[in-house]
């Protein structure tokens, strides 16, 4: 399984359920971290780091990609002069991750000619580097392994990809980042995607693919610890919470809370707690709200639940973005009062969303006076929800819905 190095975020919840679901079906899974930058990862140090925050239970070995060889140097100074003039990020992280030299286990692995059932890629641009493996299995003699991209985002309209391009080239071409992403997916044998609105827009962008939707889920470890939030009938604290790590939606989220809703309803600011590595996002972008605001920003904690403990309603608000929102399973996993906008019910089945305990308000206003109604009605709180997250979005339910899609691969 291929990955890039985010520990933090909604894409680690996959990327460690993906390890738990291949593990409890009998396969060995060697988690390959993909560094996307030469300066990511570059040190010793930064690789135990993301190897140790990375090490999920059912990975038999999880290594970090090498910088490339000295030798290399000159060509990959060449690689990235091209791709810059190229001006997109998805191929400038894609030539980037496939220049990395394999790691010590890993090479083992291929050199005793282990047979690969899969390799399972998430995220586009690590594509390159998963059909170099997969070549280099077969003329081991182990036979071609099938390849899997799980796409998470429509990475073409990700504004944290539009971002990292224009930092590469402030004058690229939005239709090129279109190419490249349809370029890298078309390399799948089957590309999964997280909702049903992404998978619309690339079954149009690749009709002759093979596609499945394959909903997400939250940490198993993670989920364990939000389960346990269930039991008891204590009444929370009067604290809304909101969760988030720095891209840039989450930050943009945070600037529409303090900005735009808590001038509605200034006494909210009692009641919010913003938690995640978002506070640094925001220090970084807009260090006026950051020095204003501090008292609301709590940084990250070491385990989810331990953010939720005290919530008495847990805002889910998302200004736009693709994807699926992991805060919204979060949540409901919780059983607690959910507030969020209609961009965070993107993709899901309006029959679902009916049965959430979910108020969707997307002026400030009406948010903010949502908000204080959860506080207020704290006294008569009731724990919903749990029983759409058991059956659609449980570890459980990931489990199953994976083993249906690659029990077809087999077809």
């Amino acid at each position: 399984m291929i990955v890039p190095p985010w520990p933090n975020g909604g894409s680690a919840n996959v990327f460690e359920a993906c390890v738990a679901a291949h593990a409890a079906a009998g396969r060995d899974v060697h988690l390959l971290i993909a560094p996307d930058q030469p300066s990511v990862c570059a040190r010793p140090q930064d690789r135990a780091d993301v190897t140790e925050r990375m090490t999920f239970a059912g990975a038999v070995a999880t290594e970090v990609l090498l910088p490339a060889p000295r030798w290399r140097n000159w060509l990959n100074r060449r690689r990235h002069r091209l791709r810059r003039a190229a001006g997109n990020a998805i191929d400038f992280w894609g030539a980037n991750v496939a220049a990395r030299r394999l790691p010590p286990v890993l090479r083992e692995t291929l050199r005793a000619r282990r047979p690969v059932e899969m390799i399972h890629v998430h995220h586009c641009w690590n594509m390159p580097l998963a059909v170099l493996l997969a070549r280099r299995t077969r003329r081991s003699g182990g036979g071609r392994p099938r390849l899997i991209c799980e796409t998470h985002d429509v990475q073409s309209q990700n504004m944290d990809v539009i971002e990292g391009s224009r930092w590469i080239n402030p004058s690229f071409d939005r239709a090129a980042l279109v190419e490249a992403e349809t370029r890298m997916c078309r390399m799948a044998d089957l590309l999964v995607h997280i909702n049903t609105a992404d998978e619309k827009v690339f079954r149009e962008r690749l009709p002759q693919a093979r596609h499945s939707h394959l909903g997400p889920t939250i940490a198993p470890s993670t989920e364990a610890g939000l389960r346990a939030l269930r039991v008891g009938t204590r009444t929370p604290a009067d604290k809304l919470v909101y969760v988030a790590t720095s891209n840039y939606w989450n930050i943009a989220t945070v600037v529409w809370l303090i900005e735009e809703v808590l001038p509605h309803a200034p006494r909210l600011a009692d009641h919010l707690r913003i938690y995640g590595d978002v506070r640094e996002g925001l220090q970084r972008v807009r260090p006026d709200l950051h020095a204003a605001h501090s008292p609301l920003l709590c940084g990250r904690v070491a385990r989810v639940a331990d953010a939720y403990a005290e919530a008495c309603g847990i805002l889910v608000p998302a200004l736009a973005g693709s994807g699926s929102s992991i805060k919204l399973l979060e949540g409901l996993c919780t059983g607690r009062p959910l507030l969020g906008t209609t961009g965070v019910t993107r993709g899901v089945p309006a029959e679902l969303v009916a049965r959430m305990p979910i108020e969707v308000h997307d002026e400030a206003e009406a948010f903010a006076r949502a908000a204080l109604g959860i506080v207020e009605a704290r006294d008569s709180f009731v724990r919903r929800g749990g029983e759409v997250f058991d059956r659609h979005y449980s570890n459980a339910a990931f489990r199953d819905r994976l083993a249906t899609i690659l029990g077809g691969l087999q077809d």
